[in-house]
């Protein structure tokens, strides 16, 4: 038995149903286009409505953990809860079974010129439809092409005393073939992969069903690597969403191992062909799994909830005001626009207040909140400008043109505002990260030049929202101040270096954070002179 034939069929074979997949995906993704999201997002008020879309979705795309890392990113936004979340996730784990049953089919014979169609496709196709539906009939060719080659390689192994003694062992002990999928499909991050591999030693007939089922079963507990690996950083309901795939996956294996006797016995009932027989397990213990614990959905949510514990960090997405229906009226489209221009401030007051917390109050929980208002503030800035825009190629009266000026100068300050707010919190994670010390001097003028600076963006938001002229004048008196104050502070900090009572090291985030709350009262003072000038 010639090994090394047996390792580079097999791998060669698992390495192209890899790329097959990758590109199958990738091409029906593309297709797609930004849909998915779209549809996620609808599909989640019921779990019944998301299990269904969760498997049509991932039946689609020919990847569960694209469905379920694109609902982590989803939770991590903010765009989706995690109750809203679990049905896609349940569904995910049927529609995956679909790539199972593709590839039961016998048809790695047309493996070449399904390739061959693709490639043409794919180079000469002039129109995207027509590139994606190669790379799709690519995807599969090569990945039909590498159950070929695993197939083939696995096909020696059926004279191997060892490793048939092995698969015994895994239909004897169950258990032993779960944990076998479970670590295989870890490493190569596909449960689709597994499951090829797995049919591929059906077709070779090396493999049994029972030691198949149980492999099919570890496989699906280990493509949840996938899902947890992306929710490292993430917020705490993403975290959740993660944990949530693996103990439902992990139940639904403890459920079935004691019965998985049974289980073969009428999985083998629906097809007289081995291959499809593990196919078809594959598909029925996702579906019975899904419906088993269906009753039972929020009772997992409350064991995850308190497996991990907390209160997730819940941002204010997206615009509230903004309706494009309102723009055949500019001045009532102005009006929405004004009151998410002060929402939007609102937001960066806020995240000015945490970041002073964080830094004067060493309040560590505060950084990502802030982080994702930024993102946040970007989105409603993105979205204010771009109809703003749109307004101001509508006919306006002179009294719409002067707020329309006002605002479409206004919100890249208040943008600005909230990146500055950004950069004092990553001063200071840098300021405990490498463990800096702040003189009381130092942390006593920081604080003073924080409620200087929150005093004067107030002044400016109320000027804004409230066309107040007479606030406006106010704030360069307070900028004034502020302006001085850096200096002084400045002057201050020079001081205490040459009497070493403070780190040079500490001095540079000292600086700059000084340098950001400056460059706040600079963006206030140019909201109020927008109300004074009336652009």
């Amino acid at each position: 038995m010639d090994v090394l034939a047996i390792v580079f069929g097999i791998f060669g074979g698992l390495a192209l149903f890899l790329y097959g997949i990758m590109l199958l995906s990738e091409g029906l993704q593309k297709a797609a286009g930004k849909k998915l999201k779209t549809i996620l997002e609808k599909l989640t008020d019921r779990p019944i409505k998301g299990i269904f879309g969760g498997a049509l979705i991932t039946a689609i795309i020919q990847s569960s953990s694209i469905t379920t890392v694109t609902l982590v990113g989803l939770i991590n936004a903010g765009l989706m809860t995690l109750e809203r979340s679990v049905g896609v996730i349940i569904g995910s784990n049927i529609g995956t079974t679909v790539t199972a049953q593709l590839i039961a089919f016998k048809v790695g014979k047309y493996a070449l010129p399904i390739i061959a169609l693709g490639v043409l496709l794919f180079v000469t196709g002039k129109k995207r439809k027509t590139h994606y539906m190669g790379q799709i009939l690519l995807g599969f060719g090569i990945l039909f092409l590498g159950m070929n080659l695993m197939s083939e390689g696995a096909r020696p192994l059926g004279e191997s005393v060892l490793f048939l003694n092995m698969i015994k062992n895994f239909s004897d002990v169950p258990i032993l073939g779960v944990l076998a999928g479970a670590i295989v499909t870890g490493i190569i991050q596909s449960s689709s992969a597994t499951s090829g591999l797995v049919i591929a030693m059906g077709m070779e007939g090396i493999i049994d069903l029972k030691a198949a089922i149980a492999i099919i079963i570890g496989a699906n507990i280990g493509t949840c690597i996938t899902v947890l690996i992306a929710s490292i950083g993430s917020s705490i309901s993403s975290k959740r969403a993660a944990w949530f795939h693996i103990i439902f996956k992990t139940i639904g294996a403890i459920i079935f191992i004691p019965f998985i006797s049974l289980f073969t016995h009428l999985v083998s009932m629906t097809s007289q062909n081995l291959p499809r027989q593990i196919a078809n397990a594959h598909t029925l213990f996702n579906v019975s799994t899904a419906f088993i614990l269906l009753p039972f959905i929020f009772l997992l949510i409350r064991l995850v909830k308190g497996l991990i514990p907390g209160q997730d960090i819940k941002i204010d997405n997206g615009t509230k005001f903004l309706e494009k229906r309102l723009l055949n009226t500019p001045s009532i489209a102005l009006s929405e626009a004004g009151k998410e221009t002060t929402r939007m401030a609102m937001i960066t007051k806020s995240m000015l207040n945490e970041s002073k917390k964080a830094f004067i109050e060493d309040k560590k929980d505060l950084v990502n909140i802030v982080i994702k208002k930024e993102d946040a503030v970007d989105e409603i800035f993105r979205v204010l400008n771009e109809y703003l825009e749109e307004i101001s190629q509508r006919p306006l009266n002179k009294e719409d043109a002067k707020k329309l000026a006002i605002l479409s100068h206004c919100i890249s300050d208040i943008e600005r505002v909230g990146d500055h707010a950004n950069n004092i919190v990553e001063l200071f994670e840098r300021k405990k990260k490498e463990k800096l010390k702040f003189s009381k001097y130092a942390m006593d003028e920081l604080k003073e030049m924080f409620e200087k600076v929150e005093k004067v963006y107030e002044k400016a938001i109320i000027a804004l929202r409230d066309d107040n002229k007479n606030i406006a004048k106010e704030i360069d008196e307070i900028e004034d101040e502020v302006d001085k104050k850096e200096k002084q502070f400045e002057e201050n900090h020079i001081k205490r270096l040459r009497k070493k009572i403070c780190n040079p090291s500490s001095g540079i985030i000292f600086v700059d954070t000084l340098r950001n709350l400056e460059r706040i009262s600079d963006h206030a003072t140019n909201i109020g002179n927008a109300v004074i000038a009336g652009f």
